[in-house]
């Protein structure tokens, strides 16, 4: 039927509409049914919330037989699900014995429950099934820091479906995946939304990597982060950090071995040993257990009380001081071991039981057998552990052990333990000889006797058996985030017996090292964090033993603290969309889900995973996870049992998230039930060639009733039915195919097999076809020409822009292996082995990814390896290339081999460029066979140097190569010690200053400008000056004798200046310059007062004087007198000054008001000098009056000197002549009558009676003397000019003099015996407090050497 146009238009405007209209009751529907589903499940869950649990069919009494087994039927209902706990207590008449029911825990809904009990004898423990809660975690820990003693807190906030009060989630908190539990050191809690860890007194055995594990009804969940503890600072400057995890091993009766770790030395001094403390359980007490520091981690504590309990610490010493205690160890009881393997227990009937001992079954036997077995079980140089069996029998008292030991081959027996009381098989032995060998045995004894001797032992050598590990290898460190690096390093050679590893890190030019690490970490790979953000550091690592640790690592390249990925991330793409949707696994309310890897991955790797869902009859989607999952596996929860459900997945990466997946089949929410496993997955097809192909796959997660103990893989051509390939299962998810038939098309199946037989098969592979990709090439294995290292080698037919090459060993991709080194260039990846061995054989493959399948692989066997390893000999280095600047500012680059022939061949390589002795003279290269030193001498080292330097050695097929950085600050360091010693030796060409002026002071307090010059002939002018100014010598300096010197006499403040020695001839010239100032003042201001003598008085016409003599004085010197505390100043009455050697303080006309206390403080740079002088008047012995100040008298005439003394008690009285004393004789008699009148009465008097003399009147309480001048003269001449002296004269100021030692008149010396006994005081006499002035001061000369003339 034909219609027109017109109505062709209306039949299409009109299903238009239509079409419209069906589309829109559809959706309306679709709302209808959801929103009449959604008010239902509300009205269902408001009609079920918070149901008390109630019996709608309670338990009713049952009568049975006895040892018949009954059944118990309820009936329960309750929301949330209620938790049924059955409980049973029946009593036995006839045994009067408790019978209990065994607990159980069942949830139930409106369901019948069924219990059969069993009674026993033997009560059972309650089971406990936590409820199926559902946990998602929000805020959780990050990497901590804490310091030791301090606190710190983890927390973990949730959400928890359902929140039930009664019932938390159980939460277990893991340190290095060990289990910890809540003690007095770690408070864990669980509620409120948040699980804790509160870490109350942090010590560095807490730092570690902690996890929380939260049990879910799908398994479990859990985050880790990593906690750093540091050092405390130490109680002494300088100190070690304490040690770390005492813990006491091999437990006896009164002996322990107590062990521990050595902590991170960064920047103090080398441990030198340890002391172990112990305090018992309950004490607070600590004692020490060694006397002197052991130097290993290891020591044997006995002497303990058998049944007590102790707890033990250590402290680590170093040159600087004692370590913080560590944290002490869990307390231990000195029992003996084999106490218990010595009961037996004999069952009779079944019901009663028998306790005995084996020396009940000895027989009467008193005698205890003699010890077998005896060994060193511990050997060091500080000590040895003897440790040997028990006897049997033990016969029938307490036990004890007596020790003897013999030198090997003298046959000479010793007994060592006369003083103890030895009750365990273990002694510790101390006081060994070092280089002798020594043979032990062992005796029993008890209080019936002693037993036979035990064989002896073989000779024993204290000696340790290994010392410290050697260095690790090679450093690498790289990006992880803006505050972290990952490093990982090569196991050192030889371990010998390896505790773990330290990490330091330095910023790059500087030389201080920070602990990265607190406790010895036990892998090859560690995250350092804390780094700040753009630093560039490097790092070292060392290895820790019972030794203590190892020499340090070669530092890592330097590397700058970025994100991993901070450029181009504008040049990758989203990824495609996952594929092949699965189901793993369902128990009714939940699935598990899995999927396909995008077939690209858009340049960077995929880190995130989205899941939606939703009813097949329905079309709105619904999010799953909120969260991204890295995993390609699911757990969908909250679905309903028996609905259909379709899943569509969206991949991420770090340019973002990619296209969904197409939604997946219908998938039916039905519980697994079989007992065979369910469906391998993620099948993957790699290396398809013509005739072969390997296929990939996952272990199930549906297991079954028993763990999968193998595969089949069933293959199908296109048009052919599947059959198995391998006839027994396979235990690995690999398998590779052979023998297919090139072009043909394939599909494969997995099924996992176990004991009850060959689960669901998988999802089918996608098809195949047997046929190798245009230009494919297979991994090609090498040696590097170069550097001798073995390699696999790829190049790929085709690549991408966002393509990555993921190499794998046996099928598991490596990441972070340091076993290998991968480098990719474009269609080109190597993977160079890090020294290898048999661990490294086995089959490498490579997959490239966004391409069309591009992989291979490559099976590396033993006789492949040890015919590579031939190929490429190594020349072992000694000494890596180094670098030494010279003495003309040249710059040595040499390293050392540790053997070298002949033939040898070598060359140097600055920045990719080799350089040879040729070029323009500036380099010098050679080598020496006999040192085995290759060298190269750089003539002119300037700004152009900067570089990498490498020698790269051939020594037959041996190879090898070494480089070495110079760049920025090594560069600059280099650069100008090379310029130095480059000035330096034009310098030296002429004349020079060998050593530079350094200023001295001598104890004349002179001080001395010194110098020592070089290079100098006869010609060579030296020169002073000072301010500019020369300064002309009498005697010019005589330069060669090799040593300059300008003394300075009496040095003050006018003296000060710049001086300047100048050195010249026609060879050259050479100047040193010297500031001299207040620093320079400082020893003499300090000579000063230490050399001051206590305080002297002295008569004078005018009153009296005290007098402080000194080395050097000047009036720049501050002094302070006080009389009775309180300063004075110069005044007419009491006037203050000084002479070169001497302070003084002149009183005038003294009275009663002048008397008391006087001191005088002289202050130098760092203290103060204080003398004093007790001027009380009525005690001390003085002269009141009545001698002259100058007598003049004709010869033979007689001379009396006569004066009024006074003191109480009655003063001694002594005459001098000349500072010699004057005995009492015709000529010069001496009197002193009523002790108050005082005479020397000399007759006949003679030109030799001229003098000045002196009378010394003292008591106890001090004294004074007066000097009269007596000048004798012949009868005619005219007398004298009379000259002041005595009392009325005043010291004349010294002349200056060249620097030499100033002598100090002595003060005269009372004498101890008088000529007149009859009219002395019975008090002995002191002597004067003036000091001797020849005496010299104690105080060092003191110096200082110029810093000029500046290096540039």
């Amino acid at each position: 039927m034909c219609r027109s146009a017109d109505e062709i238009e209306e039949y299409q405007r009109v299903s238009t509409h239509v079409g419209k209209g069906l589309a829109s009751i559809q959706k309306e529907l679709h709302r209808m049914r959801v929103a009449t589903k959604t008010q239902v499940e509300n009205i269902e869950i408001k009609r079920e919330t918070d149901k008390a649990p109630d019996f709608l069919v309670a338990l009713r009494p049952h009568t049975v037989w006895e040892t018949t087994p009954v059944k118990l039927f309820c009936t329960v209902d309750g929301h949330p699900r209620p938790i049924v706990k059955w409980l049973g207590c029946l009593v036995n008449t006839d045994h009067s014995k408790y019978y209990r029911a065994l607990l159980v825990y069942l949830r139930c809904t409106n369901i019948l429950a069924c219990v059969v009990l069993v009674f026993s004898s033997v009560p059972h423990l309650t089971v406990i099934h936590h409820s199926k809660l559902e946990i998602t975690m929000l805020d959780r820990f990050g990497v901590s820091f804490g310091t030791e003693g301090g606190s710190i807190s983890l927390v973990c906030t949730m959400v928890v479906v359902p929140d039930l009060p009664n019932v938390p989630p159980l939460a277990q908190w893991y340190r290095d995946d060990k289990l910890l539990k809540a003690g007095k050191l770690a408070e864990i809690k669980v509620g409120g939304g948040a699980a804790t860890m509160t870490l109350s007194h942090l010590a560095k055995d807490d730092e570690g990597l902690y996890t929380l594990r939260m049990w879910t009804k799908d398994g479990t969940t859990e985050h880790s982060a990593y906690l750093f503890v540091k050092d405390a600072a130490p109680s002494v400057a300088g100190a070690p950090g304490a040690p770390i995890s005492v813990k006491a091993f091999d437990i006896n009766s009164d002996y322990v071995l107590v062990a521990w770790k050595p902590p991170n030395t960064t920047n103090e001094a080398a441990i030198t040993g340890y002391f172990v403390d112990k305090r018992e359980s309950g004490s607070a007490t600590w004692s020490q257990c060694n006397d002197a520091p052991v130097r290993i981690c290891k020591y044997p504590v006995h002497g303990l009380s058998v049944g007590h309990a102790y707890h033990f610490r250590v402290r680590a010493v170093n040159s600087a001081g004692i370590s913080r205690p560590s944290r002490e160890s869990d307390k231990v009881t000195a029992l003996d071991p084999a106490e218990r393997e010595r009961l037996q227990v004999i069952k009779l009937d079944g019901k009663h039981e028998v306790v005995i001992k084996d020396d009940d079954l000895e027989g009467y036997v008193t005698l205890p057998g003699e010890p077998t077995d005896v060994h060193a079980s511990e050997i060091f140089k500080s000590y040895i552990v003897l440790s040997w069996k028990p006897p049997s029998p033990r016969g029938r008292a307490p036990l004890w052990y007596i020790i003897e030991k013999s030198v090997s081959g003298t046959g000479a027996w010793q007994r060592i333990n006369t003083a103890v009381k030895l009750q365990s098989p273990r002694y510790p032995i101390f006081d060994l000889e070092a280089g002798k060998k020594y043979q032990f045995r062992v005796y029993s004894e008890n209080l019936y006797g002693a037993s036979e001797a035990s064989k002896p032992t073989e000779p024993i050598e204290k000696v340790d058996e290994h010392g410290v590990p050697s260095a690790p290898g090679q450093v690498v460190a790289t990006r992880n985030t803006k505050s972290s690096v990952f490093v990982q390093w090569d196991p050192p050679k030889h371990p010998n017996h390896l505790m773990g590893y330290y990490i330091d890190a330095s910023l790059v030019g500087s030389k201080a090292w920070a602990p990265c690490n607190h406790k010895p970490y036990k892998h090859t790979r560690f995250v350092v964090h804390g780094l700040t953000p753009g630093e560039t550091y490097v790092f070292r690592v060392q290895a820790v033993n019972v030794y203590g640790l190892s020499d340090e690592s070669q530092e890592s390249t330097p590397i700058a603290v970025e994100p991993a990925l901070s450029e181009g991330v504008l040049m990758h793409t989203t990824p495609s969309a996952p594929h092949g949707i699965t189901m793993l696994s369902c128990d009714g309310a939940s699935m598990i889900i899995a999927w396909k890897s995008p077939k690209h991955c858009g340049g960077s790797k995929i880190n995130a995973y989205f899941v939606d869902k939703r009813d097949a009859d329905t079309l709105a989607w619904k999010e799953v996870n909120s969260a991204p999952t890295k995993t390609r596996t699911y757990t969908v929860d909250g679905l309903t049992e028996g609905t259909f459900y379709e899943f569509k997945v969206q991949a991420g990466n770090l340019a973002g998230v990619g296209m969904p997946s197409a939604p997946s089949t219908p998938l039916k929410c039905e519980a697994w039930t079989t007992t065979v496993p369910g469906p391998a997955y993620d099948l993957a097809l790699r290396e398809v060639r013509g005739d072969s192909l390997v296929i990939l796959w996952k272990a199930p997660v549906y297991t079954g009733a028993s763990a999968v103990t193998g595969y089949i893989v069933e293959m199908a051509k296109k048009g052919h039915h599947y059959h198995p390939l391998n006839e027994e299962a396979i235990g690995h998810c690999y398998l590779q195919v052979t023998g297919l038939e090139a072009g043909a098309e394939y599909t494969f199946k997995v099924k996992a097999v176990n004991a009850e037989g060959i689960g669901k098969a998988s999802q089918t592979s996608e098809p195949v076809v047997a046929k190798a990709l245009p230009g494919t090439q297979e991994i090609q294995c090498g040696v590097d020409e170069d550097t001798g290292d073995i390699f696999l080698s790829f190049e790929a037919c085709e690549i991408s822009e966002t393509s990555n090459f993921a190499w794998s060993k046996n099928y598991k991709e490596i990441s972070d292996c340091p076993r290998v080194a991968i480098e990719t260039k474009g269609k080109h990846s190597k993977l160079t082995f890090v020294n290898p061995d048999v661990s490294d054989l086995g089959a490498f493959s490579v997959v490239v990814t966004d391409t069309n399948g591009v992989s291979a692989s490559h099976t590396v066997t033993e006789d492949e390896l040890i015919f590579s390893l031939f190929l490429c000999p190594v020349v072992p280095l000694k000494h890596q290339l180094n670098y030494e600047v010279l003495e003309k500012g040249h710059v040595r680059f040499w390293l050392q081999c540790l053997k070298m022939s002949p033939a040898v061949t070598y060359r140097f390589i600055v920045n990719d460029k080799e350089v040879t002795s040729s070029d323009v003279g500036s380099h010098k290269i050679s080598h020496d066979v006999n040192t085995r030193v290759i060298q190269m001498t750089v003539d002119h080292f300037s700004k152009a140097s900067e570089a990498t330097y490498t020698v790269q050695i051939h020594d037959g097929r041996a190879k090898n190569q070494s480089s070495l950085v110079l760049v920025r600050d090594v560069f600059k360091a280099v650069l100008k010690e090379a310029e130095f010693q480059r000035s330096e030796h034009i310098r030296k060409q002429g004349p020079h200053f060998a050593e530079y002026l350094s200023y001295h002071v001598d104890d004349d307090c002179t001080v001395l400008l010194v110098c020592k010059v070089a290079n100098v002939k006869k010609e060579t002018v030296f020169h002073w000056f000072k301010d500019e100014e020369e300064i002309v010598l009498e005697t010019p300096p005589n330069v060669m004798s090799g040593s300059v010197a300008l003394p300075i006499s009496l040095f003050s403040r006018k003296d000060q200046g710049h001086y300047k020695a100048k050195l010249s001839d026609d060879r050259g010239k050479d100047t040193s310059v010297l500031s001299v100032g207040v620093v320079v003042s400082l020893p003499l201001l300090f000579l000063s007062g230490s050399s001051a003598s206590e305080l002297v008085l002295q008569c004078t016409p005018e009153g009296i004087r005290l007098q402080c003599y000194m080395k050097y004085y000047t009036e720049e010197i501050r002094t302070a007198w006080l009389h009775k505390d309180s300063k004075i100043s110069s005044s007419e009455k009491m006037r203050i000054a000084g002479t070169a050697e001497m302070a003084w303080m002149q009183i005038r006309e003294p009275s009663e008001k002048e008397k008391g206390h006087y001191s005088i403080q002289i202050m130098d740079a760092t203290k103060s000098h204080t003398r004093t002088f007790d001027l009380s008047g009525q005690d001390r012995g003085r002269v009141v009056g009545g001698l002259p100040d100058v007598v003049t008298i004709m010869e033979q005439k007689t001379l009396s000197l006569t004066c009024t003394v006074w003191g109480d008690p009655s003063p001694e009285v002594t005459w001098f002549k000349n500072e010699n004393e004057v005995v009492s004789t015709e000529h010069a008699k001496i009197t002193l009558e009523a002790n108050k009148f005082a005479s020397l009465t000399i007759t006949t008097v003679t030109s030799e009676d001229s003098g000045k003399y002196s009378i010394n009147v003292r008591n106890k309480y001090g004294g004074e003397f007066v000097e009269i001048t007596v000048s004798v003269y012949k009868q005619g001449e005219s007398p004298p000019e009379p000259k002041m002296g005595g009392r009325g004269a005043t010291p004349a100021p010294l002349a200056s003099k060249a620097p030499a030692q100033t002598s100090i008149p002595q003060t005269p010396t009372p004498s101890l015996k008088s000529p007149t006994p009859s009219l002395r005081s019975s008090t002995p006499t002191a002597k004067s407090p003036t000091p001797p002035r020849h005496v010299k001061s104690p105080s060092p000369a003191r110096s200082l050497k110029s810093p000029t003339p500046p290096r540039k």
